[in-house]
């Protein structure tokens, strides 16, 4: 497990550059697994709960793409190898940018998992094929990405 919001990296590149909580290879599939306790309520219309989470999809998506793109810097070497040698990517996997959400409802988290899908560019959907991911806790405890 990488955490990439931890790393040095990260720390060094400053302001500008955002990024998921941990990067993880498993069974065959790379996961950028962002965690968040709280997410605007996507059936809320309300003209400020609209404004947060369109506000909050688009920084989720800002933290999938950056977090690729440092993972991708080091694994060419522009960066050189300044990541844990404990990670290490297999040959061929396969992209999973996950969203889990502390206190969410479940039935909210496909109305989120579709807007981020939406709002990713293109160009990402493309190139790299991930599939997008919106999870409550529950569901990340029983998937064991995340620790009680």
């Amino acid at each position: 497990m990488l955490y990439i919001e931890k790393s040095d990296l990260f720390a060094r590149l400053g302001d500008g550059v955002r990024s998921v909580e941990f990067i993880r290879v498993k069974d065959g599939k790379l996961l950028f697994v962002e965690a968040k306790t709280s997410f605007a309520n996507p059936n809320n219309p309300s003209a400020e709960n609209v404004s947060k989470f369109q506000s909050e999809i688009e920084e989720i998506c800002e933290k999938f793409i950056h977090s690729l793109n440092l993972l991708s810097s080091v694994e060419i070497g522009v960066e050189g190898n300044v990541f844990d040698c404990s990670f290490v990517l297999p040959k061929s996997v396969s992209l999973e940018f996950i969203l889990v959400i502390r206190n969410h409802e479940l039935k909210w988290c496909k109305q989120v998992q579709d807007k981020i899908t939406f709002k990713l560019p293109k160009y990402i959907s493309k190139i790299w094929k991930p599939r997008v991911r919106v999870i409550n806790f529950e569901n990340a405890a029983r998937w064991k990405l995340i620790i009680e």
